[in-house]
């Protein structure tokens, strides 16, 4: 086309672009920047000159370049919009770029190697997804190679690409296309650039995908060392250098470059095809694997597009992709570009493969740093089978959690987000609702995925979308063979979507447990536990049991199942069911993936066999394995607390909130521990924060409750009895709370009506153990009381309902307590048989249980001794309850008044008094008070006895008149008088 017909055409519309100027022209074809009118974007327009506009070869050269590129979609080739026509020559649309060409960024010198290396990646990329689709390019050279000012690769001009057909092997034509396009050129025509030539390809013999992997390896030398590796003084010496001259290693000409390139590029370069990388994906792991091999660089390099004088060349005009002039004219002159070519389509697909897939990279430049977040959309059924419902997504959660790299958003975190758009939890997250989650939530990009049936095959689509711009990173469906195979070939995909995503080769392969074998196989399994964790999610722990307890119906071997069964049953105190689930995980941990062995492992050691030191251990371990995973946090804090370590649960939990700050849990876990550090108004406000942002469960509930005790604020306690009444696994805890309210103030009445109603509500909800331990609550409370009978009847009760290990270090006290040594001691023998090595039970509730029973002998320096073991813990909350009673200090304060140490058995009820925010509501805080005014009768000192005495009776005025120790308390005050 000549300079006035380009010029002429300035103005002029093409379907719905306006063509607003020439960008650049070469032999085959002449760009132009349009406007799309449409969408109001600029893009590239490009048609073949006016002196081949009738030319049969060159108008099917350029068709074929448009189908080549229209079959790819990969980042780091440019996208193609569509094709038009004018005066019947097709005209390509294409993305408009802005940059310099990696011929332009060689001239000023060696390129830095972690930035060879990363172009290198994106490089090998754009080449893996062409050959993919059997597409060779075989003309790969710097000039074909576009930087864009992001720092992105893109590979050009697929003009000169062609399609490998199945009798390859033995094509004699290179020019081939496929059986129906026939020779576009003719026959042993040697079409590409000298110097970038493969040796098969500079003797005309039948080309491979191999071919682009020895011009790209001439590209990298060039990019290390400055110094074209077989380039002479003509062509002929070119060719021949390519057929029998051996480059020096990269590393000879400049030092600092690793070893590991210089073996990287040998394998690229060597002469015979048979000896080099197979595949591009194959030449690009091993540049990837050297580059997080290497230390960061600690200097930022230029930018891609930077400049000689080092101006940035953001002030470059905007320069797509084009077809050039032949490389040694190609040139920039100010702004009048004419060397860039055309680049292939560059829509990111993620693939969910099967039996055959094609793969797609994603280029360094696009990919998710570590600080990035991922949000899983639902996945969208369009298959009709329900068991697809929750599943898919679930299935791509746990693949995708099992890496160290990827920040996936939580659950609970949308679920959050869908209130505070005043949508309901329960909405599936798709389309733009998934969008505004993301966005709503910080979200880098958006994974959406679909299913559809063709025939007894299923079609699975993955996209990963731009979160603030909608554009498309990753796009991509593929057939998996029956329904069976849907979650191996989730799996498979998810692995390549890691690596897609930023992540390195090394860790990928690391930790790559298949999706099956993470989860389960089973589709309906899978399904279950999905729809249980959602529910449990908005319901609490009482929902998310019937699902599991299906789930693993369907799947005996569901080990992430039985974890999430132990954690539910504990937090509902029934501790014997979760036992038996966390060694059942266990004993199937052996299919999960690394980050939910950590979790089992760990829930083992704390629920199973007791060890809080051990499940500490590995929570620290996963921690550091999966900084951003609140879950290990969470349940350190848990643990410090049941430790007695209220500071560390306090530091933990925070950090908790700081990764998940939609957590019901971690919210009620840091009441908590405000509130056994006496941070009581922070307690309250901790509550509220949760309840304001619709977090709403029974142990958010308890603290609220607790904070009102504190405070004397009967009107906040109320209010929680009125929210659990009638609300089954919740309404008995506010019940039995209640009955130890009614207890502290000595009405022993109420209290046992209170305990009655929490045991009956356990009962019809099916939860005996819950029951169980409410009963022998209540006969902790008789025994301290001085009824011996109604503590050894209710304690008897308890063990009859569900003698687990609660149950039984309970029961064992209270009877130890009511006198009954014999049971008492059988009791703690079974205990330290099944618990050998269990913290809590070898570290408080046997010292507690033995002072008890030398209590009852009247030996004190026994009882005080024998409590030494709980040194340690004495201030621990007690599981499953949500306070510690401080029986070791309790008991401990009573065995110093048996030997008449007065002063030291002070220190130990005062200890009790000074930590009402751990004893709460219990009533050792305020027996705490008497024991204190005895103690300071032994020292003689009257007045200090005289108002502890005073202290306890005010607690006890509305008391029932023929409680025991009560009576006792009284006699002894007046005493004093």
């Amino acid at each position: 086309m000549h300079l006035h017909r380009a010029v002429a055409m300035i103005g002029q519309t093409i379907s719905h672009y306006r063509v607003l100027s020439e960008l650049g022209h070469g032999g085959m074809g002449v760009v132009f920047i349009a406007e799309d009118l449409r969408l109001g974007r600029r893009v590239a327009l490009k048609l073949l000159p006016e002196n081949l506009a009738h030319d049969k070869t060159a108008f099917q050269r350029l068709q074929r370049e448009a189908r080549a590129a229209c079959r790819l979609n990969h980042p780091s080739i440019c996208t193609i919009y569509e094709i038009e026509e004018q005066d019947g020559r097709p005209v390509i649309v294409m993305e408009l770029l802005e940059g310099e060409s990696l011929k332009d960024r060689i001239a000023r010198g060696p390129i830095p190697v972690h930035e060879l290396l990363d172009l290198g990646i994106q490089m090998a990329d754009a080449l893996g997804a062409a050959h993919e689709m059997g597409i060779i390019h075989r003309d790969i050279k710097p000039a074909n190679i576009f930087l864009t000012r992001q720092g992105s690769a893109k590979v050009l001009d697929f003009g000169l690409a062609k399609l490998v057909t199945k009798a390859q092997a033995s094509e004699q034509d290179i020019t081939v296309i496929d059986d129906a396009e026939g020779s576009l050129t003719d026959m042993g025509v040697i079409l590409g650039t000298a110097s970038y030539m493969s040796p098969e390809q500079a003797i005309g013999e039948p080309l491979d995908t191999r071919t682009d992997l020895f011009s790209l390896g001439v590209v990298l030398y060039l990019m290390a060392t400055g110094e074209h590796p077989f380039r002479r003084k003509n062509r002929v010496r070119t060719l021949d250098a390519i057929l029998n001259a051996q480059p020096k290693p990269a590393s000879h000409l400049k030092g600092s470059l690793p070893a590991e390139l210089d073996a990287i590029l040998a394998k690229a370069l060597v002469k015979d095809r048979e000896q080099r990388y197979l595949t591009a994906r194959e030449l690009r792991d091993a540049l990837w694997h050297l580059k997080s091999s290497l230390p960061a660089p600690q200097t930022a390099g230029p930018s891609y597009g930077e400049l000689a004088s080092g101006r940035s060349s953001a002030s470059a005009p905007a320069i797509p992709a084009h077809q050039s002039v032949p490389e040694p004219a190609a040139a920039a002159v100010g702004r009048h570009v004419r060397n860039w070519k055309l680049m292939v389509p560059g829509a990111l697909l993620i693939l969910a493969a099967a039996a055959a897939s094609a793969f797609f990279y994603l280029h360094r430049a696009n990919a998710l740093t570590e600080k990035d977040t991922i949000v899983l959309a639902d996945f969208v059924n369009k298959t009709g089978d329900p068991v697809f419902d929750e599943t898919l997504k679930q299935a791509l959660a746990v693949d995708l959690g099992q890496s160290p790299f990827l920040n996936v958003v939580s659950d609970r975190k949308m679920m959050a987000t869908l209130r505070l758009m005043g949508r309901s939890p329960d909405e599936p997250v798709t389309g733009e609702v998934a969008r505004e989650v993301c966005q709503r939530v910080g979200g880098k990009a958006m994974l959406a995925g679909s299913i559809s049936a063709l025939g007894s095959d299923y079609v699975i689509g993955l996209n990963a979308i731009n979160c603030a711009t909608g554009d498309a990173l990753v796009k991509q469906q593929v057939e998996a063979s029956g329904k069976e195979h849907v979650l191996k070939a989730l799996g498979e995909s998810a692995r390549d979507i890691r690596g897609k995503l930023g992540e390195s080769l090394v860790s990928v392969q690391k930790y790559a447990t298949p999706i099956e074998e993470a989860t389960t196989p089973s589709l309906e399994a899978l399904q279950a536990y999905s729809i249980g964790r959602r529910a449990g999610y908005i319901r609490g722990d009482v929902a998310i049991i019937p699902y599991l307890q299906r789930a693993v119906e369907l799947d005996p071997n569901f080990a992430l199942a039985y974890r999430s069964l132990s954690v539910a049953y504990r937090n509902l105190g029934q501790s014997t069911l979760a036992v038996e689930n966390a060694r059942k995980a266990f004993e199937q941990r052996g299919r999960v993936s690394e980050r939910e062995r950590y979790a089992i492992d760990a829930v083992y050691y704390s629920m199973g066999t007791g060890e809080l030191e051990k499940a500490n251990q590995v929570y620290e371990q996963y921690q550091q394995s999966y900084p951003r995973d609140f879950l290990a946090l969470l349940n350190l804090g848990d643990d410090y607390a049941m430790l007695g370590e209220w500071e560390k649960s306090l530091r933990a939990t925070e950090g908790t909130l700081r990764l998940e700050p939609n957590s019901a849990v971690a919210h009620s876990n840091l009441a908590w521990a405000q509130l056994a550090l006496g941070h009581v108004d922070e307690a309250r406000a901790t509550v509220e924060h949760a309840m304001a942002r619709n977090m709403d469960t029974v142990f958010l509930r308890l603290a609220l409750y607790q904070t009102g005790f504190l405070m004397g604020d009967q009107e906040t306690m109320d209010q929680q009895l009125a929210w659990a009444a009638g609300r089954p696994r919740e309404e008995d805890w506010l019940l039995s709370t209640q009955s130890d309210t009614e207890a502290y103030f000595g009405r022993l009445g109420k209290a046992r009506d209170f305990s009655r109603r929490a045991v009956e509500s356990a009962l019809r909800a099916d939860a005996k153990e819950t029951a169980a331990l409410w009963q022998v609550d209540a006969a902790l409370r008789e025994a301290e009381f001085g009824n011996a009978t109604s503590a050894r009847q209710n304690a008897t009760a308890a063990l009859a309902l569900a003698p687990g290990r609660e149950v039984k270090s309970l029961a064992a006290l209270a009877l130890a307590r009511a006198g009954d040594t014999v049971r008492a001691q059988k009791l703690a023998e079974s205990l330290n048989q099944d618990f050998p090595r269990g913290t809590i039970v070898q570290g408080y509730w046997l010292p507690a249980i033995r002072a008890a029973i030398e209590l009852n002998a009247k030996n004190g320096t026994n009882a005080v001794e024998a409590l030494r073991a709980a040194n340690l813990f004495e201030l621990g909350e007690n599981e499953p309850f949500q306070f510690g009673m401080l029986y070791p200090i309790y008991l401990r304060g009573q065995g110093y008044l048996l030997t008449h140490q007065s002063k030291e058995a002070a220190v130990e009820f005062q200890k009790i008094i000074d930590h009402r925010g751990i004893v709460l509501n219990f009533p050792l805080g305020a027996l705490a008070h008497l024991g204190l005014a005895r103690a300071y009768a032994l020292q003689g000192d009257v007045p200090k006895s005289q108002a502890a005495y005073k202290d306890f009776l005010d607690l006890s005025k509305g008391a029932d008149p023929d409680i025991p120790i009560l009576k006792q308390a009284e006699t002894e005050y007046a005493r004093l008088q």
